[in-house]
């Protein structure tokens, strides 16, 4: 009898203690796990991959504005998985440029972005962007790798990175927790890079965020889930700069067994990162240019880059590369 007692008692104060944790946790602005946050109508232009986790899906594609005072994007990718920057593409590959989404140029037209700038004002120069939404350094090394297999008579690879690449390169908990958010894109399982014992760099295949049941209900269930993520990413995203620096000396290395220049074009990264780096690319003699976005040129209503800080840097770009 006294054990039911006890029992009962336990089981209350238990019920009730996640009631309370529960209660003050919203207060405090918390919420349960969302998912499919990006607009239902916006067209998916990615496809699933075992080995990169995703890649652009060719075709034609229109997006509604992203503001009343907005305009619709065109987005076009090639056959060939790269985006249309201009009618002077060919068969031949020179320049190639690959990187996440400022590189892609998210959210502005097909010859808005940078890279589609920049070739404007080369016009001698046949151009490939290969810039996929979402990739940190890590994808575009597979990526570049898959490229090389693919196309012949590369003379330069241009790698666009921002600060964040370091935890896109590791599958942190909290990016894989932002691709859950907005799947409904197409980004969904994410490969990783991390060390090995000997110091090397390992390559893991693609891992999804991990989702404990009712996590879209209950606020504690999905902050313990969030918990989970944090914990198993912890001892990659500790190393993030040094697998980041790992990658980036791959994919020089990558270049020069074809012969081909490799340049790291540094599109957003603090001024604490950006001196870590410098004293790296000297050291191994990797070549960077610094062109940073203008921070109050963004899209209203997305916030990603508009056009006219596309050309700003496709002008620093121009002027620095030569």
């Amino acid at each position: 009898m006294n054990f039911f007692k006890n029992f009962s008692l336990f089981f209350i104060s238990f019920l009730l203690i996640i009631i309370f944790l529960e209660i003050f946790l919203r207060f405090l602005g918390e919420q349960p796990r969302k998912e499919n946050l990006a607009r239902k109508d916006d067209p998916i232009i990615y496809k699933s991959d075992q080995q990169l986790g995703w890649l652009h899906k060719p075709g034609s594609y229109s997006f509604k504005p992203w503001s009343k005072e907005g305009k619709i994007t065109n987005f076009t990718i090639n056959e060939n998985g790269s985006r249309k920057i201009s009618e002077l593409e060919n068969n031949d590959s020179r320049l190639i440029f690959i990187g996440g989404s400022l590189t892609q140029g998210w959210a502005v037209d097909d010859n808005e972005n940078f890279v589609s700038f920049y070739n404007k004002l080369n016009p001698n120069i046949d151009i490939l962007n290969f810039g996929v939404g979402g990739y940190g350094a890590y994808q575009s090394m597979l990526l570049q790798e898959k490229i090389i297999r693919k196309f012949e008579n590369i003379n330069h690879f241009i790698y666009g990175f921002i600060s964040h690449h370091e935890l896109r390169n590791v599958a942190a908990g909290s990016w894989l927790y932002l691709l859950n958010k907005y799947s409904n894109r197409g980004h969904i399982s994410v490969p990783f890079a991390s060390i090995d014992k000997n110091g090397q760099l390992k390559r893991n295949k693609p891992i999804s965020y991990f989702k404990l049941p009712f996590s879209e209900k209950i606020v504690l269930i999905a902050k313990i889930e969030k918990r989970i993520m944090k914990l198993k990413s912890s001892s990659r995203e500790k190393k993030k700069f040094e697998i980041s620096k790992l990658i980036i000396q791959k994919m020089n290395d990558n270049s020069r067994e074809i012969n081909s220049k490799f340049t790291v074009l540094l599109l957003d990264i603090s001024k604490e990162n950006l001196d870590k780096y410098n004293e790296f690319f000297i050291k191994k003699n990797i070549n960077f240019i610094h062109c940073p976005f203008p921070i109050n040129q963004i899209i209203k209503g997305e916030g990603h880059p508009n056009e006219i800080a596309h050309m700003d840097v496709a002008s620093c770009l121009d002027k620095n590369l030569k």
